[in-house]
């Protein structure tokens, strides 16, 4: 086969430019966006793994690559790009919340009650269980504080999102409630 040879596959699908769509396609480029965002995110838990991985060897932050601030960054990024996407009417991932555009402050905090309560409950799970001095139970029980700390800060928001949506609609919040 030679170059020129028709059996050859078109590989000009590939050269980045569709002259079936427009340049200004603001869905594509917020498509785009969103996959940006997928990819800092996956790139931010392989930081936090390195972040750790360094931590667990007892790295004192002299080391030649400065993970921490990466992750600072990466966390500064994501949070640009969600903002993008919020702006520009699309739902960035599943995993932050099923789409900002669409969610109020009231259910984003549901979605995170949702979450830490079931955080709670597995670690809450693994601590109960009878144990032999392991070194991660150190970490679980921090965690587990953590979260029960961001839970009840989101319990008192959720609170206050609840009167502030009574005010708005002329409801008791018991029934809002259920």
């Amino acid at each position: 086969m030679t170059i020129n040879d028709p059996r050859l596959l078109d590989l000009t699908a590939f050269d980045g430019h569709d002259d079936r769509r427009s340049r200004n396609d603001g869905a594509g480029d917020l498509h785009m966006l969103r996959l940006a965002l997928d990819l800092q995110l996956d790139a931010m838990l392989l930081t936090l793994g390195a972040v750790a991985h360094a931590e667990s060897r007892g790295a004192d932050g002299t080391e030649d690559v400065p993970w921490r601030r990466w992750l600072a960054e990466d966390l500064e990024l994501a949070r640009t790009l969600a903002v993008a996407l919020v702006e520009g009417e699309t739902a960035p991932v599943p995993g932050l919340g099923g789409g900002f555009a669409a969610a109020d402050r009231q259910k984003s905090l549901e979605n995170l009650v949702a979450r830490y309560t079931s955080m709670e409950k597995l670690l809450g799970g693994v601590l109960d269980r009878p144990h032999r001095g392991e070194a991660w139970r150190v970490a679980a029980g921090e965690a587990l504080a953590r979260c029960r700390a961001r839970l009840e800060e989101l319990h008192e928001h959720r609170k206050e999102a609840i009167a502030a949506t009574a005010a708005r609609t002329e409801f008791l919040p018991g029934e809002l409630l259920g």
